[in-house]
């Protein structure tokens, strides 16, 4: 089992390229459940889910936020929302539940991208489109979107020769590299 989970973390890749087959409304919703299994600050769970199936919204938030054309072939968008009153760390609990998800997706056999962030001029944008069109009550904030879809290809998995390097890991100060 370890090792199965290990392995599914290499193979999680950012997909932008999906193909027209549909993720079921099953998929979607174990996709949403692993999201909610990460872990919150003091067990508050501040996150909001917004599925989104609507091509012509998909295709406002693509060209809002200059992101094509994976948004708009991705056969579902989850806008994720923190509530900033619940917690101070909505952000980062919506981060960790994203991961999840887009490692859910990666073992069901999907494609999986993270679109858009604060802190921006066009997220800000897309925020307001978002908030209009999703009817999106007053103090919630969008962090961000996740597309999934069936990949149009299967991507490699990561290798630790590519990813894991030593020059990035310090041990007791940022001088001591353990090689």
């Amino acid at each position: 089992m370890e090792k199965d989970v290990l392995d599914i973390i290499k193979k999680r890749r950012t997909v932008r390229a999906f193909t027209d087959e549909d993720v079921t409304d099953e998929q979607v919703e174990t996709v949403l459940e692993m999201g909610m299994y990460a872990p919150t600050y003091m067990g508050r769970k501040p996150w909001h889910f917004v599925v989104i199936r609507d091509k012509d919204l998909q295709t406002q938030l693509g060209e809002t936020l200059g992101v094509r054309p994976y948004i708009q072939q991705a056969s579902a968008v989850i806008a994720v929302y923190g509530d900033p009153e619940v917690s101070n760390t909505w952000d980062l609990d919506g981060c960790a539940a994203i991961e999840n998800m887009l490692i859910a997706a990666t073992a069901l056999d999907l494609g999986g991208a993270w679109a858009g962030s604060p802190g921006n001029v066009a997220w800000g944008q897309a925020e307001e489109l978002l908030r209009d069109s999703l009817k999106v009550p007053k103090g919630f904030r969008a962090l961000s979107l996740v597309c999934l879809g069936h990949p149009a290809k299967m991507a490699v998995p990561h290798t630790k020769d590519e990813r894991y390097d030593k020059a990035r890991v310090h041990y007791g100060t940022w001088s001591e590299l353990k090689l």
